[in-house]
């Protein structure tokens, strides 16, 4: 009997095993290639797909502190002009009439709201006198009017009067006290122009013209000529400033907050320093030139209006070294015992310690310590921000 050959299916473990160390490693790389889709997967879910996880950055609105002033590219640029007062005004009266009173010479001194002149008041004092007695007359006719109407309406009630009697005197009692009203109108009306009669000064300053006389008719409106518009001409002498008309060729040094030398043509022997408070915002075109107007750092007696002046454009050093000024809008500081603002830097608000004063320019304080200009501030902090605090800006800010 035969024995069958079972070699052939015998396992060969030694060809197996060198043929899966000689086959493609194709199944590590799909496993490689899954796990990167999966990371990438996850990042762009991180990134993109995932929502927000705790409270929102609050926004805030920046603004940047504002530098102006400092030393001048040109200097030595110089232009003639004169004294000028900011406040100056010509008094007069709101009604005509003659002037009876004038209580001020040229150089005289006055207080805000005191008396400077008066007109003849007679005619106007008459009238209110008439009308005062129309209304005391017209009060007793209401008197009447109101005891006729009750005793009516008590007859109508017993039946001895009508309705119809009834609406008359109603109508009786309308017309006297509308009477009584109208002449208490008149009355507060002869009141108001009596007291146009007369003139008060509206601030403190100096009279430099007496432009009326005891005598004259004085008409604010349509002054002709047996007229006067005005009785005097009251000047501040605290706001008097130099007003100059710069070429434009030298628009360069007009800049607000530049230092200048002040020079007063009737007097040789010293100047006077000062700044440019403003440039106006439009050219002359036939002149060719742009007005501005310079502020006295110093002043003393011999400073008047109307005085021609030359002004010299110089640097800050030479004005004894007198700083930039550092604008800092007043809605960045922020409520408390010390001022102090946030200022913006990458994200984040810092707060700084400062110290500020009053500045001429609406809506903004002058910074005396602790910033130096340009830097980034948050308006109007929002409660509770602290330093270190994250933060968004809602709009860029140049």
């Amino acid at each position: 009997m035969n024995t069958p050959d079972l070699s052939r299916l015998t396992i060969d473990r030694g060809a197996s095993g060198a043929a899966g160390r000689n086959r493609p490693a194709g199944g590590g790389s799909k496993l490689t290639l899954l796990v990167l889709l999966l990371l990438l997967g996850y990042i762009g879910w991180n990134e993109f797909g995932r929502p927000e996880i705790g409270p929102e950055l609050p926004r805030v609105k920046v603004s940047r502190v504002a530098k102006v002033g400092g030393a001048l590219p040109q200097s030595g640029v110089s232009a003639n002009g004169y004294v000028v007062p900011r406040t100056r005004a010509a008094l007069s009266t709101d009604i005509p009439g003659r002037l009876v009173e004038l209580r001020v010479e040229e150089g005289s001194r006055v207080s805000k709201g005191e008396l400077v002149a008066r007109l003849d008041t007679r005619e106007l004092e008459a009238s209110r006198q008439r009308t005062a007695a129309d209304l005391q007359r017209t009060e007793a006719l209401v008197t009447l009017a109101e005891l006729e109407f009750e005793r009516i309406e008590a007859l109508v009630e017993s039946g001895d009067a009508t309705p119809a009697d009834r609406d008359r005197a109603r109508a009786d009692l309308d017309v006297a006290r509308a009477q009584r009203e109208g002449t208490r109108a008149i009355l507060d009306e002869i009141e108001v122009r009596i007291d146009k009669s007369s003139v008060y000064a509206p601030f403190d300053g100096i009279v430099v013209e007496k432009n009326a006389e005891v005598g004259e008719i004085v008409s604010s409106v349509g002054a002709g000529a047996n007229s006067r518009g005005a009785v005097a001409t009251l000047v501040d002498f605290e706001s008097l400033e130099v007003q100059v008309e710069l070429a434009q060729s030298s628009l360069a040094a007009a800049r607000e907050g530049a230092p200048v030398r002040i020079e007063l043509d009737a007097w040789k022997d010293r100047s006077y320093p000062g700044r440019v408070r403003q440039v106006w915002p439009t050219a002359d075109r036939q002149k060719a030139t742009v007005e501005l107007r310079a502020v006295f750092l110093e002043r003393d007696e011999r400073i008047l209006p109307e005085l021609g002046v030359r002004v010299t454009f110089i640097a800050d050093e030479e004005l004894g070294g007198a700083p930039p000024r550092i604008l800092l809008p007043a809605g960045a500081l922020t409520p408390g015992p010390e001022a102090a603002v946030f200022i913006y830097e990458d994200g984040v608000a810092r707060r700084r310690a400062v110290l500020t004063e009053r500045a001429e320019e609406p809506g903004f304080l002058r910074v005396l310590r602790g910033l130096s200009g340009g830097e980034l501030v948050i308006e109007s902090p929002p409660a509770g921000l602290l330093d270190g605090d994250p933060v968004e800006r809602k709009e860029p800010t140049s």
